[in-house]
């Protein structure tokens, strides 16, 4: 659509006011086939002869099984030879940084950490907090190439994300007098080739464990329930985090839109912008509701897979 929408005037104008990745040769020919299997087959006898009592008798046999078992079961691994701690590693804007929580505790990822330390076989869990109020996709970029963030990054067990809200209100508060479709579906393209290059960086630094990504909400809803064109853009702009995510395996998409339409429960901070502890509560309980789904598809594709072999 490319129709200004005048609407969107009166949303600008609140925003900027509520928010600043040995070959070998074969030989072929059958007399060395036959000669390699002929000393296969002698050494074999000779091995059978040897055990056979030739060289031992029965009490030294049964005492060099004995060692073996011995020796065989102090080669086994006990369960304190494990490493049973966790490490949760937490990525991106205000929202993984927990603005707007008056506890302090950090928004929603204690209510992650207290999912997995529920896990018997996890015994500590620890959480790194790499969230920074105001990044947009670019800031992320240059953040993978500091040392921290990739040690963090390369240690972490498991991965949650927060991105795309910044890069959304930057169209917003940069167009705010006439915002029309045609300017979001532009930035959302550029959005799109930019969180692919993030989510490949992270990936670089770690190539095996599951990503999550929490989607966007509209936090003007209950305010400008009059303007349905906002929730049409953050649908769009949550589908296509789902798009780029779809190209990589291990990734998985948290939507919380819903959590924040018709809902009598205040949800959001005094800023009326970013989620209060409650509606930070209900992210967290939404990244667990995903993380449970995701790991038992998961487990299903793999039972399924050991079923067809």
């Amino acid at each position: 659509m490319n129709k200004s929408l005048s609407i969107f005037g009166l949303l600008g104008l609140f925003i900027i006011a509520t928010v600043s990745m040995s070959s070998c040769s074969a030989q072929n020919s059958s007399s060395i086939v036959l000669e390699k299997a002929k000393e296969r087959r002698e050494s074999q006898e000779e091995k059978e002869l040897f055990e056979g009592g030739l060289f031992f008798n029965k009490e030294e046999q049964a005492e060099n099984k004995q060692k073996q078992t011995t020796l065989e079961e102090k080669e086994e691994v006990s369960d304190d030879f494990f490493d049973r701690s966790f490490q949760l590693v937490f990525f991106g804007d205000s929202l993984t940084q927990g603005v707007g929580d008056s506890t302090k505790k950090g928004g929603f990822t204690p209510f992650v950490k207290e999912h997995y330390l529920s896990k018997s076989y996890i015994d500590e869990v620890s959480m790194t907090n790499l969230g920074v109020r105001g990044n947009r996709t670019n800031h992320l970029l240059k953040r993978l190439k500091q040392p921290e963030v990739q040690e963090a990054l390369q240690s972490a067990d498991v991965i949650f994300m927060t991105v795309g809200g910044n890069d959304l209100m930057k169209v917003i508060r940069e167009n705010f007098l006439d915002l029309n479709f045609e300017l979001f579906d532009k930035e959302q393209a550029e959005y799109a080739e930019r969180l692919e290059t993030v989510i490949s960086e992270v990936r670089k630094n770690n190539p095996n464990s599951t990503i999550y990504v929490v989607g966007l909400f509209n936090p003007f809803y209950e305010f400008f329930k009059e303007i349905p064109e906002m929730n049409e853009v953050v649908t769009n702009w949550n589908e296509t985090t789902v798009s780029v995510l779809e190209k990589h395996p291990k990734t998985a998409f948290v939507p919380i839109q819903e959590l924040f339409h018709d809902t009598d429960e205040n949800l959001l901070d005094d800023d009326q912008f970013h989620p209060n502890e409650k509606g930070y509560q209900l992210i967290g309980n939404e990244v667990v509701k995903q993380v449970i789904e995701y790991n038992e598809e998961v487990l299903l594709e793999e039972n399924l897979l050991q079923e067809r072999e």
